[in-house]
């Protein structure tokens, strides 16, 4: 059985993405900060003998080698874990900007580091789930697509190492997901522009010219067609409803 360890596996995306490698007889690996919130999640997935649950702040280096000792095997390596604040430039710190990064970008660089040896003897895969403002600005948030940007350019630089040591490396960018993430940044907009949340999310879409957001189902599945994809070839992703033109 082949077995996935998905970071940020709690909720949302990483929940979804879980959710339907464990229905698809893939041993999945969940970690995330709270052990409460996993255990929570844990009793819904459908094959519970092959899930692990781990509890770990990635944010810092020590976290990511004590996890990468506790897990001796792993065929795919699925970097979720990220949750980088909105909000006006000048009310956005330094210790806000570092814990975006620490999360999002250095997690994913160190537990890909700290499994690589694994990945390259099992001919395995990275997939890093980065986000729309890599390419698609805000002033409202900037720390995210700093981030994103940072994450996307990693991904394409390690896809070139991925084909020496025969490890494939991907990044999905989705846009806007029904998540509590997204509630939490719509919940930001709405207080700075003073409107309301509703208006907000519409008129995104319809600034993206999109119908609707994304549910995180539909990433778990596009990350479940890469696993599947016996090619090895780099893939740059947008799953936003044609938002993103260009992802080069």
């Amino acid at each position: 059985m082949k077995i996935a360890l998905i970071t940020g596996a709690s909720q949302g995306i990483g929940a979804a993405v879980t959710t339907i490698l464990n229905k698809n007889n893939i041993k999945v690996i969940l970690v995330s900060r709270s052990k409460k919130k996993l255990k929570i999640f844990q009793k819904t997935l459908k094959d519970k003998k092959n899930t692990i649950i781990i509890s770990k702040d990635l944010r810092t280096l020590s976290a990511c080698k004590i996890l990468s000792k506790k897990v001796k095997k792993i065929n795919y390596l699925i970097n979720v874990a990220g949750a980088t604040k909105g909000g006006q430039f000048l009310k956005l710190p330094d210790n806000l900007w570092n814990d975006g990064f620490d999360l999002k970008f250095k997690a994913a660089v160190r537990l890909t580091r700290e499994f690589w040896p694994i990945l390259k003897k099992n001919k395995g895969k990275v997939i890093n789930i980065g986000g729309g403002a890599a390419r698609n600005p805000s002033n409202t948030f900037m720390i995210g697509g700093a981030v994103n940007s940072a994450l996307n350019n990693f991904s394409k630089a390690l896809a070139m190492q991925g084909k020496i040591d025969k490890v494939s490396v991907s990044i999905i960018h989705p846009g806007m997901t029904l998540t509590s993430r997204l509630q939490g940044l719509l919940d930001t907009e709405s207080k700075i522009q003073k409107k309301s949340i509703k208006n907000i999310l519409q008129k995104k879409c319809k600034g993206d010219k999109i119908k609707r957001p994304n549910y995180p189902e539909e990433i778990g599945k596009l990350v479940y067609k890469l696993i599947k994809d016996k090619k090895s070839n780099f893939k740059n992703l947008a799953i936003d409803g044609g938002k993103i033109k260009n992802l080069a």
